[in-house]
């Protein structure tokens, strides 16, 4: 039991230091924590390694820790940064199936705040978009149409409530991605 508080006192420390930008630190204190007997305390140890990465930009090297948490927890957030590692490092393909998880999973317990599946989703198309995905940008791009066609795009408080950024801001980044004559027929059918 003694073993087990801590390996959770060091991967507190880890926490703490990541959160305080001291990524390698992180790492170094949950590198030797990967493969622990404890289901928990592996995964938290892959999470933090794979994030402590990520966080540096290194998204090849954080690849295969952050898919061990993936394994480990299957929560929605540990996939959607499991995703976008994924597209940075130039494998959407692979980042669309982590993506889809996203829609089977939860939230991770004792998580105050979540970020809504529409900003994830948002997010997931920027990316794409900025590594020049073009295609998936704009399958990504569509389902959030189809959300502000449900909830219009003129009402903000409206789309902000379920969880979509601000009409202005979603068409900002999907300006480049459309025709503008495919956008002003698609506004023009959700404004009626």
């Amino acid at each position: 039991m003694r073993f087990v508080l801590l390996k959770k006192r060091r991967l507190e420390k880890a926490e703490q230091n990541l959160n305080a930008g001291k990524r390698a630190l992180a790492l170094k204190l949950a590198l030797p924590l990967l493969n622990a007997k404890n289901k928990d305390i592996a995964f938290r140890a892959n999470r933090l390694s794979g994030l402590a990465l990520y966080k540096q930009k290194k998204y090849n090297e954080s690849l295969p820790f952050l898919e061990k948490a993936c394994q480990l927890g299957n929560y929605q957030h540990d996939w959607y940064n499991f995703a976008i590692a994924l597209v940075y490092s130039g494998n959407s393909g692979k980042a669309d199936e982590a993506f889809q998880n996203i829609y089977r999973t939860k939230v991770q317990p004792g998580y105050l705040f979540s970020t809504p599946i529409p900003l994830l989703l948002f997010q997931y198309m920027k990316a794409l978009k900025q590594k020049g995905d073009t295609e998936k940008a704009r399958t990504r791009a569509n389902e959030l149409k189809q959300m502000y066609a449900g909830v219009g795009i003129s009402d903000i408080s409206k789309q902000v409530s379920r969880g979509l950024p601000a009409y202005p801001t979603f068409r900002k980044e999907i300006v480049s991605i459309f025709q503008p004559e495919e956008l002003d027929v698609w506004e023009k059918q959700t404004r009626s």
